[in-house]
């Protein structure tokens, strides 16, 4: 399997970013949407795409991934990391994140109810929803560090024996991918921007619904991936 179908097949699992597509959502309904998700959405490129040559140059540069020494390492790290992420699928379809938060709550003293707690959004939320682009661009910066399937992706591209130039195009082809849940209503609000707001907004709803079985069947397949690479290149 080819290098570039390796990575589409893994931005194609990274897309699938639940924190993203609820900026959208946020975004679309405030006044401006075009300005404000182009601003968030800039912001989110300009973090990933900068991170990412800085994290493929400093691999490139470490040793860490020379052929020979670091081919066994990648491999090995491929099949523990795939296995990691295969318990993570289980943890999810078992529902443990849900079973360990009651075990939590069970262990802590009961307090007095915040009547303003169940009305307060998360930070995050409330800043994208003053609209004000200067600050949503910070916000499309602070929260778009490289993701778990990004790194694998970088370790790929530092891994390989390409150029510079070579490098910096897969991860822009990746970053392009991976942001296709804000390119796309961004594309939407230009092109016809009354249906838009109402296609996010059910596509988000259906997400809500079936987010458990998506996020087990994603790290499913990942994991599944990583580790039949392994297998394959040791």
């Amino acid at each position: 399997m080819s290098l570039e179908l390796q990575l589409f097949i893994i931005a194609l699992e990274a897309a699938l970013y639940p924190t993203l597509l609820a900026a959208v959502i946020i975004l679309i309904s405030q006044p401006n949407p075009k300005r404000l998700l182009g601003a968030y959405l800039v912001g989110g490129l300009i973090m990933s795409i900068t991170a990412g040559c800085l994290i493929v140059y400093g691999l490139h540069h470490s040793g860490a991934l020379d052929q020979g020494e670091g081919s066994g390492l990648s491999w090995a790290a491929d099949v523990t990391l795939g296995g990691l992420v295969l318990l993570v699928a289980v943890a999810i379809a078992r529902r443990e994140d849900v079973k360990f938060a009651e075990r939590r709550r069970a262990k802590r003293p009961a307090k007095p109810p915040d009547p303003e707690a169940a009305d307060k959004e998360p930070w995050s939320q409330r800043i994208l929803a003053r609209g004000s682009t200067p600050l949503i661009f910070a916000v499309g910066i602070a929260v778009n560090v490289p993701g778990a399937a990004y790194l694998i992706a970088l370790k790929d591209i530092a891994a390989a024996d390409i150029s510079a130039e070579r490098a910096f195009a897969l991860i822009l082809e990746f970053n392009v991918i991976m942001f296709l849940l804000a390119e796309i209503p961004l594309a939407g609000l230009i092109l016809a921007p009354e249906p838009t707001e109402a296609r996010v907004k059910r596509f988000n709803a259906w997400l809500s619904r079936n987010s458990r079985r998506i996020a087990t069947v994603v790290c499913a397949a990942l994991g599944g991936f990583l580790i039949a690479r392994g297998l394959i290149n040791a």
